[in-house]
């Protein structure tokens, strides 16, 4: 708590003095005057912010980008003693404004500010309604208290250090499913046509034929139909999805960043991530970028629900657009932990040829690789990738777009 401004108590203690000295009724009178107002100076500016509550909340915590939240100040006095004026201003980050002018809110870029004048035991609600510009983890706060004396020569001011979190989830854009079947001998879905056959998907029997293996044949329906009979079950696939999000726009990671290039890729992933998601897909993410909150690199394990996708999302709100590694290095080391044969979904802003090995390296550790880029790759490595079993495809304008 601090305290600014200056009540002129030399001037009082002069007329004291003067009033001793000339024993005059007008002096011993401002004298006296002096001295009350001196008192209720100083103890209605040091009871000012004494049992004063004061309370945010913002809600919703988590949004999309360019969507509107509302922070609410609970301003409570406790004492029967009223304040001529209340001044508060809540801390905004770079990230989050105003959404529209409110009277008695003056616009600025870094906060918000009201002011009224509480009574005795009176609790008073202001409500601020704010939108997140662009995606990312923001602290609301901190939230400043000032007030004056009664007659306003002293100003007191308190700071609370308040910090909520707000997360605004990247702009969903007009991206379609690119969802590539893994190689996982346990499927989790009936499909059409499929590499596996699921064995808790019974479909019926048919006659014993030549290489069938003995422990599919249904030795009740052979007994009835006095002939061998092989049992039939519905192809299946395996719904595992891992996201490698790459930030890094260059080869030379250290060097240079592309926001832009950066915030393409992560909004793409986050559709991507949404749409296997909805599909009832297992969703992991892993990443080369690092949290603007943390300054760690996060990591999301392969996990189906809701819980998951909320994971994956806020790690992609709150991604920089720096990389801590080189693509290759960071999802190379990922290997021990990939579940085998799951499907690699990588998305990056550029497809290099450091990237592009490494590719080749998780297609020969038996997993189904996509890459999906914001920019078209080099020809002849393209069709490199392709002879060796990797799909390379490249968002189109379209779906660069926002959605809906």
């Amino acid at each position: 708590m601090s305290r600014s401004g200056r009540f002129e108590w030399p001037i009082v203690m002069l007329f004291i003095v003067l009033a001793g000295l000339s024993r005059s009724p007008a002096l011993i009178v401002l004298a006296a005057g002096g001295v009350v107002v001196w008192l209720v100076v100083w103890l209605t500016a040091r009871l000012a912010l004494v049992a004063l509550d004061a309370s945010v909340e913002v809600a919703p915590g988590r949004v999309v980008a360019g969507e509107e939240v509302v922070a609410t100040v609970v301003v409570a006095n406790r004492k029967p003693i009223p304040l001529p004026w209340l001044d508060v201003r809540l801390g905004l980050p770079d990230g989050i404004e105003l959404a529209r002018e409110a009277p008695g809110v003056p616009l600025a870029k870094d906060f918000v500010d009201t002011g009224f004048a509480p009574r005795g035991h009176e609790r008073l609600v202001v409500r601020f309604p704010l939108r997140v510009t662009r995606r990312g983890a923001y602290a609301v706060g901190p939230l400043r208290l000032r007030a004056s004396d009664w007659l306003g020569f002293l100003s007191v001011e308190r700071t609370d250090p308040v910090a909520l979190t707000v997360v605004a989830y990247p702009v969903p854009l007009a991206t379609r499913d690119r969802h590539v079947p893994s190689l996982r001998p346990l499927a989790e879905t009936a499909v059409r046509r499929g590499l596996l056959p699921d064995p808790l998907r019974f479909r019926g029997i048919r006659e014993h034929r030549a290489g069938d293996p003995r422990k599919e044949i249904h030795w009740k329906a052979s007994a009835r139909l006095r002939a061998l009979q092989t049992k039939l079950y519905e192809p299946a696939t395996s719904l595992d999805a891992v996201f490698l999000v790459n930030v890094a726009s260059y080869e030379r990671y250290w060097v240079q960043a592309d926001p832009e290039a950066a915030e393409l890729v992560v909004s793409a992933a986050a559709d991507l991530v949404r749409q296997a998601a909805g599909a009832g897909r297992q969703v992991g993410l892993v990443t080369n970028g690092i949290d603007n909150l943390t300054h760690e690199r996060p990591r999301s394990a392969l996990a189906r629900g809701p819980r998951s996708l909320t994971r994956s999302l806020e790690i992609l709100a709150r991604l920089g657009p720096y990389a801590v590694n080189s693509p290759e290095a960071v999802f190379l080391a990922e290997r021990g932990r990939l579940p085998w044969g799951a499907t690699l979904v990588v998305v990056t802003p550029t497809l290099t040829r450091g990237l592009a090995a490494a590719l080749l390296a998780l297609r020969r550790a038996q997993h189904r690789v996509l890459a999906v880029s914001v920019r078209p790759a080099p020809p002849d490595l393209a069709a490199h990738l392709a002879a060796h079993g990797v799909r390379l495809d490249v968002l189109r304008t379209a779906e660069l777009r926002r959605a809906g």
